[in-house]
């Protein structure tokens, strides 16, 4: 089963509070390319480049244990030099 996505308006409120639009989130879930992906338990930290180039961390909560892979947004964040080349070293293996 493909992953799913949902947006509630805490989802929506979090990510504006954070200067994150929501098409950027979205953008990084289905379409960034390479992405860094952690999961643990229920939660899933999903980090990839944004429509404009700038890394963003997108947080999410899985909906129930009998849902897997179906997820809420939580946050976002943009990330930090530091953090962004931490990434790049990590990707170039």
């Amino acid at each position: 089963m493909e992953e799913s996505y949902e947006f509630s308006d805490d989802s929506y409120t979090a990510l504006g509070a954070a200067g994150v639009a929501w098409q950027d989130a979205v953008f990084v879930l289905r379409q960034s390319r390479p992405v860094v992906r952690r999961h643990i338990g229920a939660v899933l930290q999903v980090a990839g480049a944004d429509r404009q180039g700038r890394w963003l961390a997108v947080a999410l909560i899985e909906i129930t244990p009998e849902h897997d892979d179906q997820y809420t947004v939580v946050g976002g964040r943009y990330l930090d030099d530091l953090e962004v080349a931490s990434i790049m070293r990590m990707l170039k293996g």
